[in-house]
């Protein structure tokens, strides 16, 4: 129970906050997705038995004394990279099964790899803890039918609920929902895919209360 309220606190805390006024040194779970417009996709370079440590976000971190934490990667281990801070990239790690972990990596440990930016990826089931989002081809070459469900779930029962249903339209790097919507309460969401990932980032105001459709989607596999 200890597990699930702290992974609770870490996925929706940093949401929050103001992105603009966050520590430029943060690299965090719950802000990841909103963080950047420009994420990549790289793999781990180490020795082999190398293990590159993750660093955290402390004050005066990730170059501080005491910023290593225990989670590493290993050569050939496949990130998302967020943004860069001096000579520190934030990154993704999300495993076959399992928690991701978010932190600080050496930028002389990775290796950026070249992403195709097509839409061929882009349809299918995809799910972020229980969040789950449907996105179909429609006639239209750059639209596309987007429908979801996203929870926030406190204490008591107590469930929060948002709902996607509409179109979507891809501007040749990104799929957009609800951006002619003028509507200063509109929900807007932004999509994009990275590599076998889907990174979702929303404005809070598509749901109730705490409710954030914003997080690193895998796609569901099909039988």
């Amino acid at each position: 129970m200890k597990r699930i309220i702290f992974l609770l606190i870490l996925l929706v805390s940093p949401i929050f906050a103001q992105l603009e006024g966050n520590p430029e040194n943060w690299c965090r779970n719950g802000a990841f997705p909103r963080e950047s417009k420009n994420y990549s996709l790289g793999n781990v370079k180490a020795k082999k038995g190398e293990r590159i440590y993750f660093y955290g976000d402390d004050e005066n971190c990730p170059n501080g004394k005491n910023c290593r934490q225990k989670s590493y990667l290993i050569a050939g281990n496949e990130v998302i990279i967020s943004r860069k801070f001096g000579e520190w990239a934030c990154v993704w790690y999300q495993p076959k099964k399992g928690y991701e972990t978010v932190g600080w990596i050496s930028l002389k440990n990775l290796e950026f790899l070249n992403l195709d930016k097509s839409t061929d990826s882009l349809a299918g089931s995809w799910k972020f803890y229980d969040n789950e989002i449907q996105i179909k081809k429609s006639k239209n070459l750059n639209t596309f039918e987007v429908k979801g469900n996203a929870f926030w779930k406190g204490s008591a029962n107590n469930v929060h609920v948002g709902e996607l249903d509409g179109k979507a339209v891809w501007n040749s790097e990104t799929l957009k929902y609800g951006e002619d919507d003028k509507d200063e309460f509109a929900c807007k969401v932004t999509f994009n895919l990275v590599g076998n990932y889907l990174i979702v980032s929303d404005n809070m105001n598509c749901g109730g209360a705490n409710v954030t459709f914003s997080g690193v989607y895998l796609k569901k596999l099909t039988r």
